[in-house]
């Protein structure tokens, strides 16, 4: 059985089936931007970014901020545009454990693509009773060229991967 901790809190247990366990994280902010000034989340449009009401100007907007304000001429305090910044985890959809007893194993999911699929890292022990390797611990990663690829991978350097 294992211990479940989150942020170093003990989580209960009790009520888990023994057989099989699977913690799952889900990306529940649907935008990759927001804004450094407001905190808005930010939709790229034809002419940069904006608001979910269609705002492109910046409520929070400070010129003293702005690398690009050219002090005489441009936006006062609260009219000067969004500043936008990618939203960290962003690119992820989804990540999960899962324990199996059944099969001496842990999966490891991360979903960056479509997100019906995912990546997934397995560790399981083959069984003390195998005529070779009884005992062993084996390792299951995605590869570059891998039948119906969750992406596409390109090897940087042994271990190391590109995801695309």
């Amino acid at each position: 059985m294992f211990v479940l901790a989150v942020d170093g809190d003990m989580i209960t247990t009790q009520d888990f089936d023994d057989d099989s366990t699977a913690l799952r994280f889900e990306n529940a902010d649907d935008t990759a931007w927001r804004c450094t000034a407001c905190g808005a989340r930010l939709i790229e449009d034809g002419d940069g970014v904006a608001d979910e009401s269609g705002r492109v100007e910046c409520v929070a907007y400070d010129p003293d901020d702005d690398p690009d304000h050219d002090g005489d001429t441009g936006p006062e305090a609260g009219e000067g545009p969004h500043r936008a910044e990618r939203v960290a985890l962003s690119w992820a959809n989804s990540a999960a454990i899962h324990t199996d007893p059944g099969e001496d194993s842990i999966t490891v999911t991360i979903s960056v693509g479509d997100p019906r699929g995912a990546l997934a890292f397995s560790v399981r022990r083959i069984p003390d009773d195998a005529d070779t390797n009884a005992g062993r611990l084996i390792l299951h990663t995605p590869y570059p060229g891998e039948p119906m690829p969750h992406v596409d991978l390109t090897e940087d350097h042994t271990g190391t991967y590109w995801v695309s």
